[in-house]
C-alpha cells in the first residue's frame, strides 16, 4: 500500500537530514582541529628522531632512540631548537636539546635546557644535570650537587635516576657511602629492568661499598 507523507513530515525529515549533515561537519572539523593542534609536527619529529634517549620514559618511540655517542649534535641542536619553539610545553624536547648541546660540549647551554626540562617534570633531565656536576667538564664540579640531583631524579621514579643515586650512595659521591640505601635503590632500578643495576647489586653484595660502578 502506498503511504502518502504529509508536508509536515517531509519538512521534519529534511530538517533531521540537514541536522545530521551539520553534525557530521562539526565532527570532521573538530577532528581536523585536534590534528592541527597536535604538536607532533616536523620539527618535533626530527628532534625525537635525532636526540631521544633510550632510557628516557618520555621518549615517544623506544625503538627509535639514539645513544649519546651516536648523537649528531649539530643536526640535533637545529631540530630541537625549532621543536621547542613549536611545542614549548613538551619537556622531552628541552631534555633532547640539552643532550644535543651536551654532545657538542656546550655544557652551560646543556644545563639551561636540562633545567627547563626539569622544571617541567623531566626526571631524565635531572639525571643529566647530576652527571654535569659530577663530571665537571667545562662546568662546575660539585659531587654534592650531583648527589642531590640524582636523588631528585630517583624520587621521580625514573630507573636511570634510581641507578645513578645508588651509584652515588655506593661510592660515596657527594657524601658518605651508605650500603643499605645503595642496595635499596639498586634493587628498585633492577626491578624496573635496569640490567646494570643488577650487576652493581651483585658487586655490592660481594665486595661492599666502593664498587666503582659509574653513572655517565
Amino acid at each position: 500500500m502506498l503511504t502518502v507523507r504529509s508536508s509536515s513530515e517531509n519538512r521534519l525529515s529534511s530538517a533531521v537530514g540537514i541536522g545530521l549533515l551539520v553534525l557530521a561537519g562539526f565532527i570532521v572539523c573538530d577532528a581536523s582541529s585536534a590534528h592541527d593542534d597536535d604538536p607532533g609536527g616536523g620539527a618535533v619529529q626530527s628532534c625525537d628522531r635525532l636526540a631521544s634517549a633510550p632510557w628516557d620514559p618520555d621518549a615517544p618511540d623506544a625503538q627509535r632512540t639514539v645513544n649519546f655517542r651516536d648523537l649528531r649534535a649539530g643536526a640535533a641542536v637545529t631540530a630541537c631548537r625549532a621543536a621547542v619553539a613549536e611545542a614549548p610545553r613538551l619537556r622531552r624536547l628541552y631534555f633532547q636539546l640539552g643532550r644535543a648541546y651536551d654532545r657538542q660540549g656546550a655544557n652551560h647551554d646543556a644545563f639551561e635546557a636540562y633545567r627547563r626540562a626539569s622544571e617541567l617534570g623531566s626526571g631524565a633531565a635531572k639525571v643529566n644535570i647530576g652527571i654535569l656536576y659530577q663530571q665537571g667538564r667545562r662546568f662546575e664540579k660539585s659531587d654534592a650537587k650531583a648527589r642531590a640531583w640524582f636523588r631528585d631524579a630517583a624520587e621521580t621514579g625514573i630507573p636511570e635516576g634510581m641507578y645513578c643515586y645508588a651509584v652515588a650512595l655506593d661510592n660515596g659521591i657527594g657524601g658518605s657511602p651508605d650500603a643499605a640505601a645503595a642496595r635499596a635503590w639498586y634493587v628498585k632500578a633492577a626491578e624496573r629492568g635496569t640490567a646494570k643495576a643488577r650487576d652493581a647489586l651483585v658487586r655490592l653484595e660481594l665486595d661492599g661499598t666502593g664498587t666503582g660502578v659509574r653513572c655517565d
